[in-house]
């Protein structure tokens, strides 16, 4: 599961090799496990990243890995609304689900033993007050539950200019999170001007649907978008450059005026994210200011692409949608469902009535 990814960016592409984008991209990435998106490719030597990890050996691989890159600082921390030490939860076998919470045992449906480490901690807007980190452009978050300690503790870096958020979450409610994890994200987020842009989410089926569906002779559900109330969710929250300007009265605080660079940058993560209409839209209306550093008429020709979404995903999901189709079909006219039909209606209409959940009576 992931946001929608743009394979060919071409305004990014030729922004930066005119040199027409004058400062760094810098994203940050907490939780950087495994690296960050290759979406970011593009930019090139335009780009800095700051990865933080919990996880040391995460970190010592990934510093290794991009010794020869100056652009690349990976940082072996938490980040959280404290600075010092605190407890982290390591999964050996299954390291993504490590978290700062304590997880239970088979969670993600194995046994795992967690290992305890404690870790250092830093706030993010301590490490832009040393100058350990420059301002970020974009920030994406993935710590298992963690994402409101990391966003609490990074206040005034998200007010001093953070164009886009990316975050995991979801729709459960916890003690942590009484109002939903996303509502809780969502409020800090639009805190700071930034609105939903783009979601994706992957659906888990109940297990005793999955037992019911082998019981009947059908495969498991695989397909993670098929059957099931949304479980994981990414979100993509942004500045709306144009309804900030056009529609300033939506907002409880004036938004941050943006540079020429953060024009510019804000068209690029919406491309990179393959949101070219909203690039597009952008580089129309602030024709004016933009045209004193680029060519806007090239700029609308290069984003207009309708193929700048990757719907290649897509096109494996609805196979496998027709596949279980077609096998559910062939299994529905075979003989022997025929001929327990009769057997199938009348046990529905004459069994042992099922045990109805306790309703309080008024």
């Amino acid at each position: 599961m992931d946001l929608a990814w743009n394979r060919n960016p071409e305004f990014t592409k030729w922004v930066v090799s005119a040199g027409l984008l004058t400062e760094p991209f810098v994203l940050i990435d907490v939780g950087v496990q495994g690296g960050e998106n290759i979406r970011w490719r593009p930019l090139g030597d335009c780009l800095v990243v700051h990865g933080f990890d919990p996880i040391e050996e995460v970190v010592k691989e990934l510093t290794e890995a991009n010794g020869g890159r100056p652009n690349r600082h990976y940082h072996w921390m938490a980040l959280g609304n404290a600075d010092g030490e605190q407890a982290f939860y390591f999964n050996p076998a299954n390291p993504t689900a490590s978290s700062m919470y304590q997880q239970s045992a088979g969670r993600f449906g194995i046994e795992t033993s967690e290992q305890c480490r404690m870790v250092p901690i830093r706030r993010l807007d301590s490490l832009c007050a040393e100058g350990t980190i420059p301002t970020p452009d974009y920030v994406k978050i993935d710590v298992e539950g963690f994402e409101r300690d990391v966003l609490l503790g990074a206040r005034e870096c998200l007010r001093a200019g953070v164009l886009a958020l990316q975050t995991e979450t979801n729709f459960g409610v916890s003690p942590a999170y009484p109002n939903s994890h996303f509502a809780t994200v969502a409020k800090i987020a639009l805190e700071n001007h930034l609105l939903v842009f783009d979601l994706a989410f992957n659906r888990i089926p109940r297990a005793s649907f999955q037992r019911a569906l082998v019981a009947k002779g059908f495969e498991r559900v695989a397909e993670q978008d098929a059957v099931g109330r949304p479980a994981t969710v990414d979100v993509l929250f942004a500045r709306d450059l144009i309804d900030e300007v056009d529609h300033l009265d939506n907002y409880r605080s004036p938004p941050r005026r943006v540079s020429i660079n953060q024009l510019i940058k804000s068209m690029i993560i919406c491309e990179l994210h393959a949101l070219n209409d909203v690039a597009l839209d952008t580089a129309e209306r602030f024709a004016e200011h933009l045209g004193f550093h680029l060519d806007v008429d090239r700029a609308v020709r290069l984003l207009a692409d309708p193929a700048c979404v990757t719907n290649e995903y897509r096109r494996q999901l609805r196979a496998q949608k027709r596949a279980y189709e077609e096998q559910k079909r062939a299994y529905e006219e075979s003989t022997s469902w025929r001929v327990t039909a009769p057997l199938r209606w009348t046990r529905l209409l004459f069994g042992a009535p099922r045990q109805q959940p306790a309703v309080e009576e008024d």
